[in-house]
């Protein structure tokens, strides 16, 4: 098969100017290729090392990548996604222009099985995965199994965390050091007849009345019979014992009046742990490894 390849070349006073058509006899462009049979233009392929990877595509004159130089990157060395690059100097790395994901984008999802490169995050062992996905996963540090992310939240990692680790819990248990520290205070009703006994105290000098009927007698005649016997007179005298010795009083108090106790309150707790976990909705949750 025949390919032309037309060149038209306009001379000018000072400069001259070219078109390149490929396919076409009339270039509309510095570079028109028309073609309605194969692929009008190929991209070099390369397999990046790094996104900072300047080996792997050189200039020609062994200078520094120029601005703009554009590739496809197959995706097999599993750093960054398939798809065109190009060259920025200024970010000195390869920037993707097609990649709607990077390797380790998590997102959630309604799906229920692995789709385009998103794959499941449910603890299966990474053995079970693609050979692309495998070694994706392995870069990003998850050497045995992917993360399983069920009952599970996402959060930011502190600086003593590890990526993918699981921490936290959906239960939790109080304990007295968890509750606030007060004092509750109050009353019992006072209602209600009751006694209480004790006994006094033995301490302190104190005095009892007593009455003597006194020790004189005098000869009687009982009965008018001659019969004689002794009686004690009809006098008495009040008298006060001494305060010596030590000794005690049994009492009951009586249960009219107010009065206090003081009461231990039972707070009734059964140790039942809390859930923790908030209204949500329920999802699936998947990781970008690939499409390979």
């Amino acid at each position: 098969m025949k390919k032309y390849i037309y060149l038209r070349i306009v001379l000018m006073s000072n400069f001259f100017y070219a078109q390149i058509g490929v396919g076409t006899n009339n270039p509309e462009a510095a570079l028109d290729v028309k073609n309605d049979t194969y692929g009008t233009l190929f991209i070099p392929r390369a397999s990046l090392t790094s996104i900072g990877d300047k080996t792997t595509i050189v200039n020609p004159d062994g200078t520094s990548l120029a601005e703009s130089t554009l590739i496809y990157n197959d995706g097999l060395s599993s750093l960054k996604p398939e798809g065109f690059y190009y060259w920025s100097n200024n970010n000195d790395s390869w920037i993707c222009m097609t990649c709607k994901n990077d390797y380790g984008d998590v997102t959630y999802s309604l799906k229920t099985t692995d789709f385009e490169g998103w794959y499941l995050l449910d603890g299966r062992s990474i053995t079970s995965l693609p050979d692309n996905a495998k070694m994706v996963a392995q870069s990003l540090g998850m050497t045995t199994n992917l993360p399983n992310t069920l009952d599970k939240v996402l959060k930011g990692k502190t600086p003593s965390e590890t990526i993918t680790s699981s921490v936290g819990s959906n239960i939790i248990s109080i304990s007295q050091a968890n509750l606030p520290n007060i004092d509750f205070t109050g009353t019992t009703s006072s209602t209600g007849n009751h006694n209480h006994t004790g006994t006094t105290s033995s301490n302190g000098n104190h005095s009892h009345s007593y009455t003597d009927r006194g020790n004189s007698t005098v000869n009687a005649n009982y009965d008018n019979r001659g019969d004689s016997g002794t009686i004690a007179d009809d006098t008495s005298s009040s008298y006060t014992t001494g305060t010596d010795g030590n000794h005690n009083h049994t009492l009951d108090i009586n249960a009219g009046g107010n009065h206090n106790h003081t009461a231990t309150v039972n707070s009734g707790g059964g140790n039942t742990t809390v859930n923790s976990t908030r209204l949500s909705l329920v999802t699936n949750v998947f990781i970008y490894l690939g499409e390979k």
